[in-house]
């Protein structure tokens, strides 16, 4: 299976798994996702009233996280899977945010949103599904007001090569068999690890970023470099 079906198949998935998804997450990431949405929410911009668009945004947990900032006045979420988002607006409505929180399908290559609509864009383990990444960060500048800011959460491979290689290990070997066990799906979890060696982590993403308009862009590597965030600017 090619990694660009793969991609199309997965959104297909993602309505399946839906109601196993937060679940199995905390599995797969031993709790650390938690600790690394709380650092999203670190990075958004110091000042005051601003309004985020939360891409891939799946059951809606990076926007109820976003929300707990003093700063963030409203989050509109967007994802291509219909099952997330309406899990996701499920858990909105228990938290009584939905005035604060928006939860819609679409396409974050064709952002369905006026020019400089946000002040921060963030995108959390989803813009290595994206089949055309440039493209998803053409529109991210597009919309972000300026001043506004980029945050991208994203799985990369640590640069140590012991680590690396019981990294991979995981993902190729482990990772499949559990995601399988608890979802039922082998195929949403099993190209996992060709999108994280496929996609261009690092100083590679932060000139896909600058390419697109971004700038003073960087990024900081996570948990022993499984993970980094990027961050970059719309001066």
């Amino acid at each position: 299976m090619s990694l660009s079906h793969s991609k199309t198949e997965s959104f297909k998935l993602f309505n399946e798994i839906a109601g196993r998804y937060d679940l199995i997450n905390s599995v797969l990431s031993f709790g650390l996702h938690y600790q690394w949405r709380r650092l999203i929410r670190k990075t958004l911009p110091r000042r005051n009233n601003i309004k985020v668009l939360d891409l891939a945004t799946g059951t809606g947990d990076v926007a109820l996280e976003l929300v707990k900032a003093p700063q963030v006045s409203r989050v509109d979420g967007l994802d291509m899977s219909i099952g997330m988002v309406e899990k996701g607006r499920r858990k909105v409505q228990a938290k009584n945010l939905k005035q604060k929180i928006d939860l819609k399908v679409g396409d974050a290559q064709a952002l369905p949103f006026p020019d400089n609509a946000y002040d921060a864009i963030t995108i959390s383990f989803g813009i290595r599904n994206i089949p055309d990444v440039p493209l998803c960060l053409e529109e991210c500048y597009r919309v972000l007001r300026p001043g506004g800011r980029l945050i991208v959460l994203e799985f990369a491979l640590p640069s140590s090569k012991l680590v690396r290689a019981g990294h991979l290990f995981y993902l190729r070997n482990i990772l499949p068999k559990i995601g399988k066990a608890l979802s039922g799906h082998e195929v949403a979890y099993k190209y996992l690890n060709e999108t994280i060696e496929d996609f261009p982590f690092g100083e590679r993403f932060t000139k896909l970023m600058a390419d697109s308009g971004l700038e003073n862009n960087r990024f900081e590597e996570l948990t022993g470099g499984i993970v980094n965030i990027y961050w970059g600017d719309k001066n």
